[in-house]
């Protein structure tokens, strides 16, 4: 109706200020608009013209410019100059692509790459693709509140194989569906957050539109995600007869969730060590947990460290088992565990431990390979009462150091470290391993890098096709 209006005034021979037209348009939304016969003072006639998304009516300002620069007497008398007509910004999807591709070329990781395309993906798909500007507070309160909504693992659930979000979310409003964990939800929002005080920084806007919406309260959603394995946990999970049974299959089943439970290091720490990150450090044998190659990565800076093993890590053969992933030709530790552009080695070894745990009736969501490192952590700080500092270099946290302190390898504290460990224990005694008893599954790895190669290879011919 605004447009329309302003045409019949224009007809008329009166200045229109088309700019503060278009704004009241933004402002207060406006509906699908077809302009027929129209002829403006100057003898152009628009015969018809649909109104229907923001890509039109930047065409329609592309019209009117155009019309002011091919007849300059004409628009001064209209009031209308190139100056004059506010050109809409990039869409949205524009600035996407844009920051994804600076996330990419400051190098973060890939992982933080793909979450924060997911995030910004569902946010245009359940919303509208407009020019930037124009997104505004009541946009991002409609994306929260669909949150609310959305099914948890959409994409893995069967019921909404080959579904637009849009079409996901209208089925999961008639139905029972568990939805998005209160963690889930606030990181889409952080990452929908740092997309918009990026086009603030880059004054594309004049305001991050989120910082309008209030947030949750902290008692909300600083919810612990992982608790520790309680006793009675762990002593299903070592049962010496049901481990043994799962972990012979293979070697990171085996000495990778003895690591976890030893020394509480993340599962993509452990599954991306080399032979050579097993080492002796001032006497004492241990694990370098560091990003010295490309298929290696750290989560920050602070998580770069030597972790001292525990005399009944030592005593259950680790050692005798790194002699026999040397003598069969292997780099790596755990050869079997296929890499992930996204996390790294950790993927296979932290699922195959979820079943495990369920089939041993730890069927919490939040019962994951990640409660060792809970384990670890509470039984230094509460149990044995190890300085927060040293519990700092042993878990790779943030150290609350001085950055000159900051030290990779610090001679002077792996004593402590060790002795904080060995207090730990760890509290379950370990299985004992035999020298060589992987050695089949060790002659199985080529033969399984095949195999993903040539899954791989078939992947991207069915990609090519579609």
């Amino acid at each position: 109706m605004a447009l329309s209006q302003a045409f019949d005034t224009m007809r008329g021979g009166v200045n229109v200020d088309l700019e503060e037209v278009l704004r009241s348009i933004r402002e207060n939304g406006h509906r699908d608009l077809t302009i027929k016969g129209v002829t403006l003072p100057n003898g152009v006639s628009i015969a018809e013209a649909e109104i229907n998304t923001p890509q039109d009516e930047a065409m329609l300002l592309r019209v009117l410019e155009d019309l002011a620069k091919k007849d300059p007497l004409q628009a001064a008398v209209l009031g209308i100059s190139p100056t004059s007509i506010a050109r809409p910004g990039p869409l949205l999807s524009e600035r996407i692509t844009v920051y994804l591709g600076d996330m990419r070329r400051a190098e973060r990781s890939a992982k933080n790459v793909l979450d924060t395309e997911h995030s910004l993906g569902l946010f245009l798909a359940l919303g509208q693709d407009k020019p930037i500007e124009q997104v505004t507070a009541t946009d991002v309160r409609s994306f929260l509140d669909a949150l609310e909504v959305y099914p948890s693992n959409a994409s893995k659930k069967k019921e909404f194989a080959g579904l637009a979000p849009a079409d996901i979310l209208a089925r999961a409003k008639n139905g029972g569906y568990a939805g998005l964990s209160m963690r889930t939800k606030e990181k889409h929002r952080d990452r929908i957050a740092a997309f918009f005080n990026a086009q603030a920084a880059e004054d594309l806007i004049p305001k991050a539109p989120h910082k309008a919406i209030l947030n949750r309260a902290k008692t909300k959603t600083d919810a612990p995600s992982r608790e520790p394995f309680s006793a009675e946990e762990l002593a299903l999970l070592f049962d010496h007869d049901a481990f043994t049974a799962w972990a012979i299959k293979y070697p990171h089943r085996w000495w990778g969730t003895v690591l976890g439970f030893a020394t509480g290091a993340r599962v993509g720490e452990i599954g991306q060590l080399y032979t050579d990150d097993v080492a002796q450090e001032s006497g004492q044998w241990g694990v370098h947990i560091r990003a010295r190659r490309t298929d290696q990565r750290l989560k920050n800076a602070h998580s770069s460290r030597f972790v001292p093993l525990p005399t009944s890590v030592l005593a259950a053969g680790f050692l005798a088992f790194i002699d026999d992933v040397k003598r069969a030709g292997h780099d790596r530790v755990f050869p079997h565990l296929p890499y992930s552009d996204t996390n790294g080695y950790g993927d296979n070894l932290g699922d195959q431990f979820r079943r495990y745990a369920i089939q041993r009736g730890l069927t919490g969501r939040l019962k994951s390979f990640h409660c060792f490192r809970h384990n670890v952590a509470n039984a230094l700080v509460n149990e044995h009462h190890v300085a927060i500092q040293v519990v700092q270099e042993i878990t790779g946290h943030d150290l609350t150091l001085p950055p000159g302190l900051k030290h990779y390898v610090n001679p002077g504290t792996i004593p402590s470290r060790l002795a904080a460990l060995e207090a730990y224990g760890p509290p379950m005694p370990l299985p004992a391993y035999t020298p060589g008893q992987f050695d089949r599954a060790f002659k199985q790895v080529r033969h399984m890098e095949r195999r993903r190669g040539q899954a791989a290879d078939k992947r991207k011919i069915s990609a090519n096709k579609n």
